[in-house]
């Protein structure tokens, strides 16, 4: 089936200046369980496996937020990384499986482009700018200048990893930073994944939350794991517990939050999970006076 830029399922676009529109990839994520297919058999999977069998956990939680943060990386860079942790050899492998080098058709002038207002890379117009294809920033009435990177010799972030993990993670790590500047230890993707992150401030107060990124309310809705418990005295032990969406979700839908909370099982069988934006949380969370920090592992 060929659909026109203006295509739509049930008022939904489908495309959007000719890319899927972000409704249309959650359509098909929630149809085939394409995520779960992910997860269970490329990289993300064998990454978590590879740092459980290591012993090294931590290194599962390092590599996601390294490349959710590091879109674009010059050769001299790309090496670095490579050899971040000698003692585990799986981590260039990783690294390798992650990048791929910047293909021409992505350059311009020599140089890549990496989004001022997403991090990710970007792909040249016909007329000499720059277009950034993440669906905020197709929204966006105002996009920032992108930085210019030196295009030869540099890797690129694989496209499906930049789908799948690095713009999930920007929400992920930027409530990290700010929970961490109001003086909480935050750990990243604590138990390998089993949450996106557990923060505890020096009094002991500690909350466990995961952060949803999704533009449907009713898909994400049936897409909610429950949450971990783990028992006082445990690294990531925590009181609290949180379902975080970015407060643009909700701005744009006022009924995200109680759509979330009434659609989904895992939640009304756990019903000490609050469901509320991260500018919510940031502002319930006590501040201790002093910036704390954001770590990989315990």
């Amino acid at each position: 089936m060929v659909f026109d830029a203006d295509a739509q399922v049930g008022g939904e676009l489908l495309l959007i200046g000719g890319e899927p529109s972000e409704f249309c990839v959650e359509w098909a994520v929630e149809a085939y369980d394409v995520v779960a297919e992910v997860h269970e058999s490329t990289l993300v999977s064998q990454v978590k496996s590879g740092a459980e069998q290591a012993g090294r956990p931590d290194l599962y939680a390092e590599w996601r937020r390294f490349v959710t943060t590091q879109p674009v990386l010059g050769a001299a860079e790309f090496l670095s990384a490579k050899n971040r942790f000698l003692t585990v050899p799986q981590w260039a492998t990783w690294i390798d499986e992650s990048y791929e080098p910047v293909p021409p058709a992505t350059t311009s002038g020599g140089q890549v482009a990496v989004c001022g207002l997403c991090d990710q890379w970007m792909t040249p117009t016909s007329g000499g700018g720059w277009h950034c294809e993440t669906p905020r920033c197709v929204r966006a009435l105002h996009m920032p200048s992108p930085t210019l990177r030196d295009a030869e010799g540099a890797y690129r972030l694989r496209p499906e990893l930049v789908r799948s993990v690095a713009l999930p993670g920007r929400p992920e790590l930027a409530l990290a930073q700010a929970l961490a500047a109001r003086g909480a230890r935050v750990v990243l993707y604590p138990g390998l994944d089993a949450l996106d992150l557990v923060a505890r401030w020096p009094d002991g107060y500690a909350v466990g939350v995961d952060v949803k990124d999704w533009h449907k309310p009713y898909l994400l809705a049936r897409k909610i794991k429950r949450f971990p418990r783990w028992e006082t005295g445990h690294p990531f032990a925590y009181g609290d517990a949180f379902l975080v969406v970015p407060a643009d979700r909700v701005a744009r839908n006022r009924s995200y939050c109680d759509i979330v909370r009434r659609r989904s099982a895992a939640l009304r069988s756990q019903p000490h999970i609050e469901v509320l934006t991260d500018q919510a949380l940031i502002s319930r969370c006590p501040d201790a006076g002093q910036p704390g920090e954001v770590v990989c592992g315990p």
